[in-house]
Parts: C-alpha cells; structure tokens; sequence
C-alpha cells in the first residue's frame, strides 16, 4: 500500500478502526446517565429548556419580555429629557472630573509615545522584536532541557 494516496490509507485505517471491539462502558457510568435522562425527562415544562416550553407561553413570554424591553426604554427617554437629568449629569460630572483629567493625561502620553517610537527607525524596532522573540525561544529551550535532564535522571534510578 502506497502511503502517498490518502483515499486508500483513509479506507485502511477505516477498516482496521471498524475492526476493533466495541468497549463496554462501566456498570455504574451506564446507570448514572440513565438515571439523569429519567430524571430530566420527568421535569415539569417551566424547568426545562426555553425550546421544551409550550407555544403559547413562549409568544407569551417573548411578548412580555419586547413590552418589558419598551417600557425600560421609554422609561430612560423620560428620565433623560426631564428637567432633573441635567442636575444630576452635572453632579455626576463633578464627581468624576478626574476621569477627564485621566483621560486628557493619557492622551498626552500616547501622543508624546507615538512621537517617540515614530522617531527610532525601524530596523532598530525589528531587531528589538527579534531580540525578545530569540530570547523567548532560549528560556524555552533551557526548560526543555532542563525537564528532560530531570526526567532523564529520574528514570535512570
């Protein structure tokens, strides 16, 4: 058999796969999930899945929740354009004028940090990633090593 046509070696290993017994599962495993399909098949219907429920009570229940959806909208609408939001925006505001101050900081660092790296050229920034990238690839190499060394020695005695 040529190993260079996968059609073939795909019907062989089908075949010796199809020839291997069937495993039995253990006594206990079989029970315990015929006894969670019982008990999951006697559930009541409102503690089962979504798709187990009758339909008239998902329309139902899909109704109520669009009208629940609509009404804690409308409810926000109202609530922004009432005469108190403006109050109490501006005492949120006061509160969390220093995530303006953050933000305003930042936002002078990255430009300062986009200046920056744009000033350093770029081979100078691929050899940077190269340089991590090889380190990387050394402490790696060192684990591997060193595990094998471990390994190695703990099976030799």
């Amino acid at each position: 058999m040529s190993t260079n046509d996968p059609e073939k070696l795909e019907a062989s290993i089908h075949r010796l796969l199809r020839s291997l017994p069937d495993r039995k599962a253990p006594v206990g495993l079989e029970a315990r999930v015929l006894g969670e399909l019982s008990r999951l098949a006697s559930l009541p219907w409102w503690r089962r899945s979504y798709a187990y429920w009758p339909l008239a009570v998902r329309v139902a229940f899909f109704a109520g929740s669009a009208i629940a959806a609509a009404l804690i909208v409308a409810g926000l609408i109202v609530l922004v354009r009432s005469s108190g939001a403006n109050a109490l925006a501006g005492g949120v505001a006061d509160r969390f004028s220093w995530l303006i101050l953050a933000r305003e900081v930042v936002t002078a660092g990255s430009d300062k940090l986009r200046l920056l790296v744009g000033a350093i050229p770029s081979i100078w920034l691929y050899a940077a990633a190269g340089t991590v990238a090889a380190c990387y690839a050394t402490l790696a190499a060192i684990g591997a090593a060193a595990y094998r060394t471990l390994t190695f020695a703990r099976q030799t005695s």
